[in-house]
């Protein structure tokens, strides 16, 4: 029985106004998704494209930041404009999902996200270390999913803000697959090295956008100078005059980043999870 719970999926239409009201959301499918991890926990989450998407598309794997959830790429008005970054994606043709880390979302557990911090930074890295791994390890089902039920995709962008910057770095230096990151001011991690991006930025072997901002509370100038510099010459850097939320206008520069995709010769059919 959980096994079939772990499979089910949920297909919805979400209504226009949910997502803005942009023309190119106006025929999006959002789906439910529950996936069974290799240590038996729920993995949860949503796959979002549009009735144009081609079975072989580009995938999106958006990483929220800590305390958020996956429904924050979702959400109308989200404090990081975040929402807007799933639209543009849609619009030019991806197939887009989002995950809830761990203990985040319906995923919440019996000790919170920033408890888990607080224990890192008092010494015991155990429970970040935990949620940071495991929900690594979440994408790596995900993303065998994917390539199940669609195919290879054209390429793979991971994209995330705070820690799911963090997140992107760890997971494109993982899977050479990986094509392009977007990391929106990750943070330094440096009392998790292990799972720190400077640790693992030397593996990223995709082309990657680098966001920071110069009054980041949880990066210093340093600790993003140090994280260019190692990310090599596939990375481009733009830094804001801000602290750890970025201002509106850092869109523009993401959305001029991501290229537009070929048109299709004909509309493709609606393909399910």
């Amino acid at each position: 029985m959980k096994k079939i719970l772990m499979a089910f999926m949920l297909a919805f239409t979400v209504p226009v106004t949910l997502l803005g009201g942009a023309s190119a959301l106006a025929q999006t499918n959002v789906q439910q998704l529950a996936l069974e991890a290799a240590d038996g926990e729920r993995i949860t989450g949503f796959i979002y494209q549009n009735i144009k998407t081609e079975k072989d598309a580009p995938l999106a794997i958006l990483m929220h930041g800590m305390t958020g959830s996956s429904l924050g790429w979702l959400a109308d008005n989200h404090g990081a404009f975040t929402d807007l970054i799933t639209k543009e994606l849609i619009g030019k043709g991806y197939r887009v999902v989002a995950l809830d880390a761990r203990s985040h979302g319906v995923r919440k557990d019996n000790m919170k996200p920033l408890e888990r911090l607080k224990n890192l930074r008092s010494g015991k890295p155990e429970p970040y270390l935990a949620m940071i791994e495991g929900t690594l390890n979440d994408y790596d089902i995900l993303l065998a999913k994917v390539n199940k039920n669609f195919g290879p995709p054209k390429h793979i962008l991971a994209a995330g803000y705070s820690m799911g910057a963090q997140m992107a770095v760890l997971f494109a230096a993982k899977h050479k697959e990986v094509t392009h990151i977007v990391t929106m001011v990750p943070p330094a991690a440096q009392s998790a090295k292990i799972v720190a991006p400077l640790t693992h930025a030397g593996k990223v072997q995709a082309k990657w956008l680098l966001i920071t901002a110069n009054q980041d509370q949880f990066a210093s100038p340093a600790d993003n100078d140090a994280l260019e510099q190692a990310g090599g010459g596939k990375l481009t850097r733009v830094e804001f005059d801000s602290k750890h939320r970025l201002p509106r206008g850092y869109l523009d520069g993401v959305g001029d980043w991501i290229a537009p995709l070929e048109p299709c010769a004909q509309p493709p059919l609606v393909h399910t999870w």
